[in-house]
């Protein structure tokens, strides 16, 4: 009896939630494509384009809904058992509010562990790809951060159409100060002009500044027989400057975005970050919000719970609908108060992505116990 209980009420949920996901995703996507057609509009990308941006772009979108789509979930799931009058038929028979709650909570827990394991990795790959096509056709990005075991690197155009890239074997946590720096100039046709080594780079306004270097020059005019100019010997030089468009602010941006990463590749992306010597902060929350996105879905049910299992004769499913989505509103703002705090340091990650979750599940299970009497 008890557990075909469950497996109807699980049923009822699931349901739920998979119309719910597809009406959103589908809300999503249109709603994405008529942005991305405006941010487009007067430039080269077509129709096509913009569509696969908009594709591209929904699963990280959905990730971000999930919390609310739970909530949602759960109070189609409960209020529709109210409406019918099973609620009370299974109350009156003894079974307890949590029996009947508990297969929406392992249900939303299951949904959240598919979240980060299966539908994040997707969503991130998928990110990326929609980056590259908005940095070609809505965007003129002329700078590029990327973060390996070797150190960094970073691609920067300079004025007179020249191309640098630097490679850095560490850098400072805002990657201003950069180390054991290696600079790879090429021209306006991307030839390899001139190779820079440098002890360390200083990023000034507008321009960065390399001391203790050496320069080689690739002279177009002695080529040897493979096309390269016999590179002089290498003189030592107090500085170089290398003119610059860059701004920490731009750098910071420049590093690939925590959403761009897959949840299972993120710990070695954090490692490589933190080896060179940049903040991994932002990434190290990110990755604490995903593992605790089970949780969070559990919280959200409660919350539906709460609000949606009062029968219908008694009044009031307005306000209570309204109580619902006035604490999913308050979840959000919670979540981006903290991830903020913990994407800045001010307070520890872990702390900052469980916190939310805590809070919503305690809020909900004193309402259950208020309202329904355990």
């Amino acid at each position: 009896m008890t557990g075909t209980l469950s497996l109807y009420v699980a049923r009822r949920f699931a349901g739920a939630f998979g119309a719910a996901f597809l009406a959103v995703f589908l809300l999503v996507l249109i709603i994405d494509l008529v942005e991305q057609t405006r941010r487009s509009a007067g430039g080269e990308a077509g129709f096509d384009v913009v569509a696969a941006m908009a594709f591209l772009h929904a699963p990280s979108l959905m990730l971000e809904i999930l919390p609310f789509l739970a909530l949602l979930a759960s109070m189609a799931c409960f209020s529709r058992l109210a409406r019918s009058s099973e609620l009370v038929i299974t109350r009156a028979a003894g079974v307890s509010v949590w029996r009947l709650i508990s297969p929406t909570l392992i249900c939303a827990v299951l949904i959240g562990g598919a979240g980060f394991a299966v539908l994040n990795p997707l969503a991130a790959g998928m990110l990326s790809r929609f980056e590259t096509l908005e940095a070609r056709w809505v965007r003129d990005r002329t700078s590029l951060l990327s973060v390996s075991q070797n150190g960094l690197w970073l691609r920067q155009s300079s004025p007179g159409g020249q191309q640098s890239v630097i490679h850095a074997l560490g850098a400072n946590r805002n990657g201003t100060r950069l180390r054991g720096v290696t600079v790879f100039r090429f021209d306006a046709e991307d030839r390899l002009s001139a190779r820079i080594s440098a002890a360390r780079a200083v990023l000034e306004p507008g321009v960065w500044t390399l001391h203790e270097a050496g320069l080689w020059r690739f002279e177009e005019t002695s080529q040897d027989a493979e096309g390269l100019a016999a590179a002089p010997r290498r003189g030592e030089l107090d500085r170089v400057r290398i003119a610059t468009d860059l701004t920490p602010d731009a750098i910071l941006e420049s590093f690939a975005s925590p959403k761009t990463i897959g949840f299972w590749e993120l710990p070695g992306f954090i490692e490589a970050l933190e080896t060179s010597g940049l903040s991994a902060t932002r990434h190290r929350m990110h990755l604490q919000s995903q593992r605790a996105l089970p949780a969070l879905l559990a919280a959200m049910v409660l919350i539906g719970a709460a609000f949606s299992m009062r029968h219908s004769r008694f009044g009031g499913l307005g306000l209570m609908a309204l109580g619902a989505i006035g604490s999913g509103l308050g979840y959000f703002f919670l979540a981006n108060l903290t991830q903020a705090f913990g994407g800045s340091g001010a307070i520890a990650p872990p702390l900052a992505a469980w916190i939310p979750p805590a809070a919503v599940s305690l809020m909900a299970v004193g309402l259950i116990l208020h309202w329904e009497d355990g």
